[in-house]
């Protein structure tokens, strides 16, 4: 009885999570697409594009990470960043980076991209965020 209660529970409380759309941050299917730059620069462009959106001059940040879905309101001058690394691509916004939880870390992929992706990917990537700041 206490096992279903608990269950029930656990499900209850997951639910609005799993009604969220999940981003795919798969890192067997993202290391391929890495391999095609083009293609994963405008996939990870839309993915920060469905997470993130100007709305009466606040940016509205919907993570849709793995952990469940949250949602953040700064301003759109808030200090941000696109983390690029053998951890993968994220855009932080706030203080922290995608190695602290002082800041707000949108994870694009956790596929690892060498320098040379990082080089190429980062700036677009960077781009697409000014746009989106600017209601592009």
């Amino acid at each position: 009885m206490r096992s279903a209660v608990l269950l029930a529970l656990a499900l209850a409380v997951s639910t609005p999570a799993l009604a969220q759309p999940k981003l795919n941050v798969d890192r067997k299917d993202d290391a391929a697409l890495l391999r095609d730059e083009p293609k994963a620069i405008a996939e990870f462009q839309r993915r920060l594009r469905d997470q993130v959106s100007l709305k009466n001059g606040l940016l509205i940040i919907q993570d849709r990470g793995a952990s469940g879905a949250s949602l953040f309101i700064v301003p759109p001058t808030a200090f941000w960043s696109v983390d690029c690394s053998e951890a993968g691509i994220a855009v932080t916004f706030g203080a922290g980076s995608g190695d602290t939880d002082n800041g707000i870390a949108l994870q694009l992929t956790g596929a690892a991209a060498t320098q040379e992706q990082c080089v190429a990917m980062a700036p677009p990537i960077g781009q697409t965020l000014l746009a989106i700041i600017k209601g592009e």
